[in-house]
């Protein structure tokens, strides 16, 4: 080997046994939180939902004390086992804040009248019951149709909203029959077939039905007729 080339092999050498010990250092100050440290964590936005002890407790498995050592991916799969967030972004913002954005989840209604409750894209989720709202509509329906019946649900309920009349309930039992009850407690009857004409069709004459109620609060409505629907009344109160 000539010289010339013994002295470019050392330095390369020399070069590389440097560059790993700055490695190493910039490894140990990671490690000891001395290279970028860890300050504090926000939540870019304040939630409705979810409790800050909660945040703090999902992520602190998963903090450093360097920002760069924080395990980002960890800390969202562990904001994302709570029950009210849909989607966590925890992002390093220099140089020493985690930042936290949450999407949380709205309840659309409660599954099945049991502890789930399902948002309108018609996943279910269970919440703590101490925080779980109240008079939330009741939905209804066999395995796997879960969202055909939040997608029936959400479209009826705007047809009904725009008449001032509240639907508090929507199933669909195992052979295929939509039902449904309104908020003064009067029971639908909608039937197995295209259930969102039917329902259109009866909130259009529900102003007028209102106007002839002359005391009476309807009881039952039967939307299964080709080209109507039939109506049953409570009976008038006629005392004093």
């Amino acid at each position: 080997m000539r010289a010339a080339d013994l002295r470019r092999w050392l330095w390369a050498g020399a070069g590389l046994l440097a560059g790993l010990g700055a490695l190493a250092g910039l490894a140990a100050a990671v490690r000891g939180g001395h290279l970028l440290p860890l300050e504090r964590i926000e939540l870019a936005e304040a939630p409705q939902r979810v409790t800050r002890e909660e945040v703090r407790a999902a992520v602190a498995p998963h903090l450093h004390r360097s920002l760069l050592g924080v395990d980002v991916a960890g800390a969202r799969r562990a904001l994302e086992q709570l029950a009210w967030v849909a989607e966590a972004e925890p992002r390093r913002s220099w140089p020493g804040t985690l930042t936290i954005r949450l999407r949380e989840r709205r309840a659309l209604a409660e599954w099945r009248g049991g502890p789930a409750l399902v948002d309108p894209r018609g996943e279910l989720f269970r919440p703590p019951a101490s925080r779980r709202p109240s008079g939330l509509p009741r939905l209804a329906g066999p395995r796997g149709r879960r969202g055909d019946v939040v997608r029936v649900f959400r479209e009826a309920r705007q047809l009904f909203d725009e008449t001032g009349v509240n639907l508090a309930a929507l199933s669909l039992s195992p052979r295929g029959l939509w039902q449904a009850r309104l908020g003064g407690g009067a029971r639908l009857v909608i039937g197995r077939e295209r259930p969102v004409p039917r329902v259109e069709r009866f909130a259009a004459a529900l102003p007028t039905l209102r106007a002839r109620e002359q005391g009476r609060s309807m009881e039952r409505a039967d939307l299964r007729y080709p080209n109507g629907f039939a109506v049953a009344w409570e009976a008038a109160d006629e005392t004093d």
